[in-house]
């Protein structure tokens, strides 16, 4: 199997399933866990990502035994979004953080060093040399500016290694060739909130309203970069505690606005 989950909470209730994004793993979801944990059961994903974000989605489906509010942090969001369209009786609802929405949306895999990296001799030996410091350096794209780079992102980046990296950041591109995200959105009807960070130097925020998917919430919040669930874990847990909407006995609300957070 690819995927296994760190599991947290009461077992009762419907699970809020996190997924984390490329080079990453379920630390990713360490500030914004205790608290939802405390309200459902918590599946933090470790997913051995592949070069198909379809059989990431099939494994994890492999790892629900009742459907729930499915969480994406960047790859991890369109993951999310494949299990829905795969798997459509596990998914109440949806929450997207800063996924990207088109090929054209990646703005650091467009960059030069991540194209290089592609490339079967001068990425071997590129990755070869970068090591911890320069990993980290690298890094500093997927926060705002002023905020530290955790020393366990670097150690989960080095440990998936080159080739999990440049497979996983392909499939992203193949899977937005086929359908963009906004395209996937309003075929599923599912509900779905979208979260921006408001410095994400690695994804593109959305464009103007018409050409946001009609079916989707889209909060942005206005000082994270690419990930709130560690540079803002109070706002990242109550967008998602307010998707899941337990007390209703529902994933999502069903109205159709787009705000900001602070």
């Amino acid at each position: 199997m690819s995927a296994t989950a760190v599991i947290s909470g009461a077992a009762d209730g419907p699970p809020i399933v996190l997924i984390h994004g490329v080079g990453g793993s379920h630390r990713v979801w360490d500030r914004v866990v205790p608290g939802l944990a405390q309200e459902a059961q918590t599946l933090a994903v470790d997913l051995n990502p592949t070069n198909s974000i379809e059989r990431d989605a099939d494994a994890i489906a492999g790892l629900l035994k009742a459907p729930g509010l499915i969480v994406g942090h960047s790859r991890g969001g369109l993951v999310a979004t494949a299990l829905a369209e795969r798997h459509h009786d596990l998914v109440r609802g949806l929450v997207l953080i800063c996924t990207p929405w088109s090929t054209q949306s990646r703005l650091a895999a467009r960059g030069s060093v991540e194209q290089l990296l592609g490339a079967p001799v001068v990425g071997s030996a590129l990755w070869a040399l970068a090591g911890g410091r320069r990993t980290q350096n690298a890094l500093k794209s997927a926060f705002a500016p002023g905020i530290q780079v955790p020393p366990e992102f670097v150690t989960d980046v080095r440990r998936r290694g080159r080739r999990i990296f440049v497979d996983s950041s392909h499939a992203i591109d193949r899977y937005l060739a086929e359908a963009s995200l906004v395209e996937r959105i309003d075929e599923l009807q599912v509900p779905t909130v979208l979260v921006e960070g408001g410095f994400d130097a690695r994804v593109a925020h959305l464009p103007p309203v018409s050409g946001r998917p009609a079916t989707a919430e889209v909060i942005r919040l206005p000082a994270a970069g690419h990930t709130p669930p560690w540079e803002d874990p109070v706002a990242t847990k109550r967008i998602i505690l307010d998707a899941l909407d337990l007390e209703r006995g529902r994933a999502l609300g069903t109205q159709n606005t787009t705000g900001e957070a602070s």
